[in-house]
């Protein structure tokens, strides 16, 4: 089980443009900090950026953030086409586990239209794809997580390990009781305390390409 920004896919610059354009669109000037945004769902990031940009009323917030992140989806294909890489080791981690014909499950907190974007940038297709619109509560909260399990017919037990480059990615994976987990840097590496890798039991690793090599020792 993977997350997919930051964790497949180095993203991060084509998420700043879209969302910086789009709040111009708006009539918003906003320099926007991506490293307090990742792991959140789509329409959370708009509704904090639309109250980063001054509007605070409830009503008017909702709606603003509605276009936004209509806005944000239409324009989004063209900077993940010229932006987005796979992160190091992704495709071949990747490769290596179908050649072992191992599910690969996905869990991302971005739009669906979003994600198949960025998927199909880095020529990777998931066997099930769950998106932050497919469900009420995103990441932390385990239910995207649980059900990615569910469309796969897989209990947490057969997860081999799942791995995330945010808190929020191994707090889902650990409440739905997947056993072991992987925090690997992403685009934007972000600190996280030590005592919160123990707490969720997850093995801190620099990138992708050290799974990679685990995963080769282990078959």
């Amino acid at each position: 089980m993977f997350d997919l920004d930051g964790t497949l896919a180095s993203t991060a610059k084509a998420h700043k443009i879209a969302w910086e354009l789009s709040l111009k669109q708006l009539g918003f000037e906003l320099n926007i900090d991506m490293e307090s945004l990742l792991g959140k769902r789509a329409m959370d990031i708009a509704l904090i950026l639309i109250e980063k940009a001054g509007i605070k009323e409830v009503n008017k917030k909702n709606e603003l953030a509605k276009k936004l992140l209509e806005i944000k989806s239409s324009i989004f294909a063209p900077y993940i086409m010229k932006y987005a890489e796979p992160m190091p080791c992704a495709t071949q981690l990747i490769n290596n586990l179908r050649e072992k014909h191992i599910k690969i499950l996905i869990v991302t907190s971005s739009l669906k239209i979003t994600a198949l974007k960025v998927l199909e940038k880095i020529n990777i297709n998931p066997d099930v794809l769950i998106s932050g619109d497919d469900v009420i509560k995103g990441k932390p909260d385990p239910e995207p997580t649980i059900l990615a399990l569910q469309k796969s017919s897989l209990r947490p037990e057969d997860i081999i390990f799942a791995v995330g480059d945010t808190i929020y990615d191994i707090i889902s994976f650990s409440e739905a009781k997947i056993r072991k987990i992987y925090l690997t840097n992403g685009d934007i590496r972000v600190p996280i305390d030590e005592n919160l890798l123990k707490r969720y039991n997850t093995i801190k690793v620099n990138s992708l390409c050290d799974i990679k090599e685990a995963i080769n020792l282990a078959f």
